[in-house]
């Protein structure tokens, strides 16, 4: 991979924006459009028919989607409710709810897509497509007539209550410390199993029982742990176990492997790792400006001489692996009006302060002005080796400058060109 950034060297302009605050709201908000991290004292509501993406937002109250409107939220804080009847869609990632989340579709399709999501109450949905992803519900789970509900990686605190999902239930990577519940569903209804019986990457772990009853499609069960009993009745075809069930006991009837015992004692602790994620290597400046100022240059025997720091950068590796990386530099010309200079005259000391990351510093570059291209030709500022650690480093350099006695007066400026390698 490679990436690009570039900094100013000498007297370069820098335009900086201010900080604007959040709009506040002392009382409720009607949303239209992109309204971003505004912050609402009291409810808010989607109109019929209108959209609404927050990004950050704050909102005391409950939010309220009309029929047809559509709720786009993350990183959004909600102190009670999201409500919705017959929305085109609510989508919450990344958010936080304070009370219950109630979405119902009788009218017309739509969907609730969840992701990241934590719940103080309970979530309730209808009628609609259901996605919920890595969330964690302080309550209960009720999904009544949905088109389809997948529940993958999520905590219910309370119970789990599915019924008449025409198009299929997917339960993996669930733990739920209530009872779950999975009846009438006309397509595969897959909990801790793939279509073919075969163990998903995420088993369940369910603290009641698993009451499976009435689904008239592929019933498959594997990889899930239930504390209580497995109750089955009125399933066609039957279920079908695979490996890595467990259970108190079993009741109805079943094809395929008998579950075991689930672990003994006093408690059973849960927990849902997931892929780890691709991550980025990054970096950001430790300063205000991005302006490097090497001051006036000062004329010694043979040269004019200055010197100045680069601004630290903070360079952060979150890629899976831990892969080798390398920050190398390159100056352009110095240029004052229609004089120009070779870049290498700029030479270096890179360094490393902070390396808790395993970052090195790259060798030191003199000058050209003494010989060779100084950081006219890409340099290493730092690296790391495969496998270094999972955490930030911050680097930065000495700059030396050295130019020609005859250099024409002025006020240069030259660009530095960071790019990452790996």
């Amino acid at each position: 991979m490679k990436n690009r950034w570039k900094a100013s060297a000498v007297a370069v302009m820098v335009v900086a924006g201010g900080v604007v605050a959040a709009p506040a709201y002392a009382a409720d908000l009607s949303c239209v459009g992109d309204q971003g991290d505004v912050t609402v004292d009291g409810d808010l509501t989607v109109g019929a028919d209108q959209d609404c993406v927050l990004g950050g937002a704050t909102v005391t109250g409950d939010i309220i989607v009309e029929p047809g409107g559509w709720l786009d939220a993350t990183s959004v804080t909600v102190g009670g409710d999201v409500l919705a009847t017959d929305p085109y869609g609510v989508l919450l990632d990344g958010t936080s709810v304070g009370g219950d989340v109630i979405v119902y579709s009788i009218d017309a399709a739509g969907f609730l897509y969840i992701s990241d999501l934590s719940v103080g109450g309970s979530v309730e949905a209808g009628g609609l497509d259901v996605e919920i992803t890595d969330a964690a519900i302080g309550g209960s789970l009720v999904a009544r007539e949905p088109s389809y509900i997948d529940l993958v990686r999520t905590s219910v605190v309370g119970d789990v209550d599915i019924t008449d999902a025409d198009y299929g239930v997917t339960v993996a990577g669930a733990i739920v410390q209530g009872n779950v519940s999975v009846s009438g569903s006309s397509r595969d209804v897959l909990i801790g199993s793939d279509a073919d019986g075969g163990r998903d990457a995420f088993g369940n772990k369910i603290g009641g029982g698993l009451s499976l009853t009435d689904n008239t499609a592929n019933l498959r069960v594997a990889g899930t742990t239930v504390f209580g009993e497995i109750t089955l009745a009125g399933n066609d075809p039957i279920a079908a176990f695979g490996a890595g069930n467990a259970a108190a006991g079993t009741n109805g009837d079943f094809t395929g492997e008998t579950p075991g015992t689930p672990p003994a004692g006093d408690l059973s602790v849960a927990i849902t790792v997931p892929q780890q994620a691709p991550g980025e290597l990054s970096w950001t400046l430790e300063g205000t400006s991005a302006l490097v100022d090497l001051g006036v240059a000062t004329e010694e025997l043979d040269h004019y001489a200055s010197s100045g720091e680069l601004i630290p950068i903070r360079v952060q590796d979150t890629r899976a692996g831990n892969p080798l990386w390398t920050l190398t530099a390159q100056v352009s010309d110095f240029v004052a009006g229609d004089q120009s200079v070779s870049g290498k005259y700029l030479g270096w000391t890179p360094e490393v302060t902070d390396n808790s990351g395993g970052a090195v510093a790259g060798a030191a570059v003199g000058s050209g002005f003494d010989g060779g291209d100084g950081l006219s030709v890409a340099r290493t500022l730092a690296s790391a080796d495969a496998g270094h650690a999972r955490a930030a480093n911050v680097v930065g350099a000495g700059l030396d400058l050295k130019l020609p006695l005859d250099t024409p007066q002025g006020t240069y400026s030259a660009t530095i060109t960071l790019t990452a390698l790996s």
